[in-house]
């Protein structure tokens, strides 16, 4: 396995489209990392260059201690999985498996003791001498896995891996990646939009829109320390709930709108203070509202519910409140209905404060 590092690497298209602009990321050595972000964020150019598969207008790709811009796909020490599972369905398990061992005249005996291996670590010894078109959509992705295992690679590169899988599918498939990755001690980059995929599986997390680096740590940094707006929004399901509140600063110091109120305690005062701001944008998620009127500093919330989605152990509610729409994640077992008027609230260390120009955290200046 090997490091994989990215120095000012920059994708622009003839007719000017910036796709990927000076992206900077060091994976290390065994390391899993997720790239995240929306559709046409990009992710996948950023790793069809890793791969070689797309042109690099600047920058450097290095696998290992070898800068190999200029290296074919096959002499870059890579392996690819898909979304598509590019499996031969002519052959067998066994022989797709195989196959780029094959191309390689690897010896018949070392192709075997591979292929069984793989087999073994994906649970796929008993469909060895079947076909693709005999098996369901899981076990296919695995053989496109084992397919990679085998070249014993320097990093695994996965682009949607999942996307085609029911829901169920995906849940267990990305637990079996997982442990894949702690067996082989994978140097992995993993490309998704889904952001569940990306904290449940990941050791780090790089955040990428409009072809920009956001933010770039492990799932509980991202998740607890958003350095802007769009993090913040991106990272967390459901999404974290965003209001923009004018500053009054004074004895009592606070954040006021229509519904919305935020008593701000002493840490959150001086930041504002020394931002000089006017308005300022607030976020907190839904997960970390309670119902009922806090004591002290914190944000509290006059609504009317809306929606209510039985959810098993917790209900979401939708709510409206000064003309905004607001998302609660409550315990369920309560006596909430559509039309019932709420108050919520959060404490100070859950309520996330924005400029409302550029979208950056006040806490990560």
């Amino acid at each position: 396995m090997a490091r994989v590092a990215l120095e000012d690497l920059t994708k622009r298209y003839a007719g000017g489209n910036l796709a990927v602009d000076k992206l900077n990321l060091d994976v290390a050595d065994g390391e899993f990392v997720c790239l995240v972000g929306p559709s046409g964020c990009g992710k996948t150019t950023a790793l069809r260059m890793i791969a070689g598969l797309e042109d690099i207008t600047s920058g450097w790709v290095r696998i290992g201690d070898k800068v190999v811009n200029l290296l074919p796909p096959r002499d870059r020490d890579i392996a690819l999985v898909f979304q598509s599972y590019a499996l031969y369905p002519h052959m067998s398990v066994f022989d797709n498996m195989g196959f780029g061992l094959q191309l390689r005249k690897t010896p018949k005996a070392q192709i075997d003791k591979a292929v069984r291996n793989a087999a073994r670590i994906l649970d796929l010894e008993a469909f060895l001498d079947r076909k693709p078109g005999q098996l369901s959509g899981g076990q296919r992705q695995r053989v496109a896995l084992g397919r990679a295992i085998v070249r014993e690679p320097a990093a695994f590169l996965m682009d949607e891996p999942l996307s085609n899988l029911d829901a169920k599918l995906r849940v267990q498939t990305r637990a079996e990646i997982a442990r894949l990755h702690q067996r082989l001690e994978a140097t992995m980059i993993y490309v998704t939009h889904d952001q569940v995929e990306a904290m449940t599986m990941a050791d780090r997390i790089a955040v990428i829109n409009d072809g920009v680096l956001q933010q770039v740590g492990t799932p509980k940094e991202l998740y607890e320390q958003p350095r802007n707006h769009f993090v913040a929004g991106f990272i967390g399901s459901p999404s974290m709930n965003f209001v923009d509140l004018a500053v009054q600063l004074g004895n009592t110091s606070r954040l006021a709108g229509d519904g919305v109120e935020v008593r701000l305690d002493d840490t959150q005062a001086a930041l504002l203070r020394d931002r000089g701001l006017e308005t300022v944008t607030v976020g907190f998620r839904p997960e970390h509202l309670e119902i009922g009127k806090p004591e002290g500093p914190g944000l509290r919330v006059s609504a009317s519910i809306d929606v209510v989605e039985f959810l098993g152990n917790d209900e979401l509610i939708h709510a409206v409140s000064g003309g905004r729409d607001l998302v609660a994640v409550v315990e369920a077992g309560g006596s909430l209905q559509v039309g019932d008027s709420i108050f919520l609230s959060a404490s100070p260390r859950h309520v996330y404060l924005f400029e409302p120009d550029h979208g950056l955290s006040l806490a990560s200046r």
